[in-house]
């Protein structure tokens, strides 16, 4: 693990590829999931996974298009939990969009590029705050996947956390 930056009382921190699931406490289920189907590539491709492999995570998800030159990203899915903590559905929306209404701060994309394009497992927690809305502390932990094995063509994203406080 390595700590990428901390800023507003949030952490950005970016993890190898064969990370021990215990590292990732509460997500362990879902690191095991992306090793299984990872095998021996540097990331599994959003084609292998299926509807169910999500069981119990199903309003937790989200999953983003990648797109490079310049980096941004577009949410293909988001969970209902997701879409609730944002007060709407992010489902289309780009990255830069969600910096705009404040679900994502302008400094993270910084973050996400490099993960992105390391395909590098990553974290980010911290007290959320969107549309005047405190919240308790939410953890966001994304996944490369990719289609060509060179950069994260898509991320799969899980939430912990994220309740009204």
């Amino acid at each position: 693990m390595t700590i990428w930056k901390e800023f507003d009382g949030w952490t950005y921190e970016y993890f190898d590829r064969d990370i021990d699931p215990a590292a990732l406490p509460g997500f362990e289920d879902l690191v095991r999931l992306w090793r299984d189907k990872r095998g021996d590539r540097p990331a599994p491709a959003w084609s292998d996974f299926d509807f169910y492999d999500f069981k119990g995570w199903h309003g937790r998800i989200s999953v983003y298009d990648i797109s490079y030159d310049p980096f941004d990203y577009v949410s293909r899915l988001s969970g209902t939990v997701v879409d609730g903590v944002y007060d709407q559905n992010l489902t289309g929306t780009k990255g830069s969009e969600q910096t705009e209404m404040k679900a994502d701060d302008p400094a993270t994309m910084e973050f996400y590029e490099m993960t992105c394009s390391g395909m590098l497992i990553s974290r980010a927690s911290g007290p959320l705050e969107t549309k005047a809305r405190k919240y308790v502390q939410a953890t966001f932990v994304e996944f490369p996947l990719s289609d060509d094995g060179k950069r994260a063509t898509h991320a799969l994203e899980a939430l912990i956390g994220g309740d009204v406080s």
